[in-house]
């Protein structure tokens, strides 16, 4: 008999959901869930809204003819791991884990990449950028229904034009999640750094995260730790490559305040 799932189980299952890329037992589960909880209803409805978004960021084309071949490869082992002609009447076997199953998750990614567009790059490499996308992302959505989490929008002081940033921080957890866009590409040996500011004193700025922006039209979402309080800005600045300074060195291309209680 299985045990039941908890709620951070559920919570977990979510972003599979919206991508329709879970297990048959585990969608049903999570379809029977989802009826009863408001909690994971707001986490579908957020989810769905973040890859709508996405995938209308750029400018939609038709996918190469190498596209479905492609998905064919990464599902076609899996369905034999599964199971797929077995011997009728044999017993089935319960999951051993009740987390996407890894071919699904890479079909599940090359269909956001067709959403996005996105060509450019080779299928194996994308995928793996997508997934973790999709994670931080599901992160944010998590960080959502945090009490103490709050939406940071950096627009407090001119950026460069098209420039997008938000940031979803929790104080409870110190962690918080980046969704940023169109920031213009860096110089040879430069790099991209978010801080967080106590009390907006920029003398006291802490490291969060240090990344390149993508090279491609689209929303780039990125995990970060970094110790948060009621009253934290966050900016982010250009700095030296590869591993960026321990304080700002620049003066910040875009800053968030937390709203006002």
């Amino acid at each position: 008999m299985d045990t039941p799932m908890s709620h951070s189980e559920f919570e977990e299952l979510a972003a599979g959901y919206v991508l329709g890329a879970l297990e048959p037992d585990d969608e049903h589960d999570f379809r029977r869930h989802l009826d009863g909880c408001a909690i994971c209803e707001a986490s579908v409805r957020e989810l769905e809204a973040v890859v709508g978004e996405l995938a209308c960021a750029v400018p939609p084309v038709d996918p190469p003819d190498t596209l479905w071949a492609g998905i064919r490869r990464e599902i076609e082992p899996e369905a034999a791991r599964r199971g797929v002609g077995a011997t009728p009447g044999a017993a089935p076997r319960r999951r051993v884990s009740r987390r996407l199953l890894p071919g699904l998750a890479a079909a599940a990614a090359i269909l956001i990449v067709v959403a996005l567009s996105v060509w450019n790059l080779s299928l194996r490499d994308e995928n793996a950028a997508i997934r973790n996308r999709l994670t931080a992302l599901e992160q944010a959505t998590q960080l959502a229904n945090d009490p103490s989490a709050k939406l940071v929008t950096m627009d407090e002081v001119p950026g460069p034009e098209g420039a997008q940033a938000t940031v979803i921080a929790s104080s409870r957890q110190d962690r918080g999640v980046l969704l940023v866009q169109s920031l213009p590409p860096l110089a040879r040996d430069r790099v991209y750094e978010l801080w967080g500011v106590p009390g907006g004193k920029i003398q006291d700025a802490q490291k969060a995260l240090v990344f390149v922006p993508l090279r491609r039209p689209g929303v780039q979402a990125l995990q970060f730790e970094v110790p948060i309080q009621p009253g934290t800005v966050f900016a982010i600045t250009d700095e030296p490559g590869p591993d960026g300074s321990e304080k700002p060195t620049n003066q910040p291309l875009l800053v968030g305040a937390p709203p006002s209680a």
